[in-house]
């Protein structure tokens, strides 16, 4: 079952966030040892802020939020993890609609991701749900060694 986090969940949050981190380390812009560092009232801040987190089942996470790069009419997706264990369920593609679902109803025209090269399987369920790369790309904030490549879901 996909829900949106609420400030009660904030041990949650930060339990999947860091595990997520963990497993792995080389598919996010930011580091458990960053995040780790982190105090309540920061963790209680990405709640409470623009973000909207989703959680299913308690195994798997992804967020939506306002383009951080202030693009008017683009919302991101962002941290989306699923547990080793439970991955090839579908449980990837159900929290990829709930954030496409927010962020349409947040006013959005278009949703960006970023993946990094390798991740064939991230690749695979961004673009069954409808996402296409645009070409750009970047280095990796956490590994600047690492490419990222931006993709776009037009929702209109």
């Amino acid at each position: 079952m996909i829900r949106r986090l609420t400030v009660a969940d904030v041990g949650l949050l930060r339990r999947l966030r860091l595990a997520a981190l963990l497993d792995a380390p080389d598919a996010f812009a930011a580091t458990h040892y960053r995040e780790a560092g982190m105090t309540a009232d920061e963790w209680r801040s990405r709640i409470t802020g623009a973000r909207a987190w989703f959680v299913a089942d308690e195994i798997a996470l992804a967020a939506g939020q306002p383009s951080w790069t202030g693009v008017p009419g683009r919302h991101d997706l962002i941290s989306m993890w699923v547990h080793p264990d439970h991955r090839g369920r579908g449980i990837a593609g159900a929290l990829v609609g709930a954030v496409v679902d927010w962020a349409r109803g947040e006013g959005a025209a278009e949703v960006e991701l970023w993946v990094v090269d390798g991740n064939a399987a991230a690749a695979r369920t961004y673009a069954k749900a409808g996402f296409a790369p645009t070409g750009g790309s970047q280095p990796l904030p956490s590994n600047p060694g690492l490419i990222e490549r931006e993709w776009i879901r037009a929702l209109t």
